[in-house]
């Protein structure tokens, strides 16, 4: 039985990243641009209710032409991300507002970017259970820095139940 686990209207979004329900996984997504090199940076980060990491990524795409076309960009990868390590109740989390309440709203997304919306509308559907949430910058700071770690190494990296040590302290961070 599928399951929408928010709606449409966005709650006051928290200052800092907090652990999901027990049974849920917290999918946080971000997009960083870097208009000199011409390309932008997805980050994600899989974490459980214990805050523990399932997983993260760190990937360079083309420089898309809008902040909110890359954040639904990274909004659509983070999706494919957990259904690629089979999980099934999600809440996929993001800091840019005008995406977020786009993926919240089920009248549809009429912007530049709304077939990604409705891509990544479609793909969630899949999940057993699912919702998305806005956070605050200063709750998607793991999600920003494998973001903007994507300009400086492979096109992709992948990590399962890790991270890359130069940004343990962030993961920690997000744990006090």
């Amino acid at each position: 039985m599928l399951t929408m686990l928010t709606g449409p209207s966005i709650p006051t979004a928290p200052v800092r990243w907090t652990r999901p329900s027990d049974g849920l996984y917290k999918v946080n997504f971000d997009a960083a641009l870097f208009e000199v090199s011409g390309c932008a940076g997805i980050g994600v980060a899989i974490r459980d209710s214990s805050g523990a990491i399932i997983g993260a990524l760190s990937q360079k795409i083309a420089l898309p032409h809008s902040v909110e076309l890359a954040e639904a960009l990274a909004a659509r990868r983070a999706v494919v991300f957990a259904q690629e390590l089979s999980i099934a109740n999600v809440l996929v989390e993001g800091d840019c507002l005008k995406v977020v309440s786009a993926l919240r709203d089920p009248a549809g997304c009429h912007t530049l970017y709304g077939h990604i919306v409705e891509d990544t509308h479609c793909l969630a559907s899949q999940f057993q259970s699912y919702g998305f949430s806005h956070v605050r910058r200063r709750g998607n700071l793991l999600a920003h820095a494998l973001a903007r770690r994507a300009v400086s190494s492979a096109d992709f990296d992948v990590w399962v139940e890790e991270l890359p040590v130069e940004l343990e302290s962030i993961f920690q961070t997000d744990l006090i």
